[in-house]
């Protein structure tokens, strides 16, 4: 197995445990291990965020699809839609007139940052608190994934539980307390530009646009899934 397939296989989950650990003192000794580890983390998460924006444009299609009725037998059907419809864009209507600008940039751009490092596969039956962290996290039980975290954030390397300790802060609804963590991911990290990213959708969420700016000029600074996106905030925000 060459270097590209070894760390996909670890990226993916499919590794035996005896493996994974060789792999991770592999990447602990080995620079150039890690960060082409780094690297394909990065590639991964580009990919899974541009799936996800193809994802609705399908779905939205499918939508504008679906509002145009058949038949005369079925048109009922659609009309009941389309007033529900009217009712939802009502309600969303309503729901964003009452948003803050930075709400509403929160609202727009936010989204669950996918597990890169410890798939699921590996953590089910594991004793091991990062698998059982993570797959917390995956299942959307983010209040034990944040105690989790909390418990692996000062472990050596552990760099990514900030990350993940901040991301579920905000899935929680709690900007207030995901802001300082993901603002203690170093400089020098390979996450820094995507703890920024989250750190300014939480001044967002808090309507403090200036800090949510700053945070913004971390993540547009270097090529990251993120970067188009917070240049594009930047822009409009001029």
């Amino acid at each position: 197995m060459d270097q590209e397939e070894l760390i996909n296989a670890y990226l993916e989950g499919t590794l035996s445990p005896e493996d994974q650990k060789i792999f991770e003192n592999l990447i602990a000794q080995n620079p150039e291990y890690k960060a082409e580890l780094e690297a394909q983390r990065k590639i991964k998460a580009a990919i899974t965020i541009s799936e996800r924006e193809n994802l609705r444009g399908f779905l939205d299609e499918i939508e504008d699809n679906s509002a145009k009725p058949k038949s005369r037998v079925k048109s009922w059907l659609f009309s009941a839609a389309a007033a529900c419809m009217v009712v939802l864009a009502g309600y969303f209507l309503w729901t964003t007139l009452s948003m803050s600008p930075g709400e509403k940039l929160y609202a727009r751009h936010y989204e669950t940052y996918p597990n890169l490092i410890a798939p699921s596969t590996r953590g089910e039956g594991s004793v091991d608190p990062k698998a059982q962290a993570f797959l917390a996290y995956d299942n959307g039980n983010f209040e034990q994934a944040a105690v989790l975290f909390e418990q692996l954030k000062n472990e050596p390397d552990a760099e990514y539980a900030l990350l993940y300790l901040g991301i579920c802060q905000l899935e929680l609804g709690r900007p207030e307390k995901a802001i300082p963590v993901l603002n203690l991911v170093p400089a020098s990290s390979d996450s820094k530009e995507i703890a920024s990213w989250y750190e300014a959708l939480g001044y967002f969420k808090l309507n403090m646009l200036d800090k949510g700016k700053a945070a913004l000029q971390v993540t547009s600074g270097s090529a990251n899934p993120f970067q188009t996106s917070a240049e594009e905030i930047l822009k409009s925000l001029e």
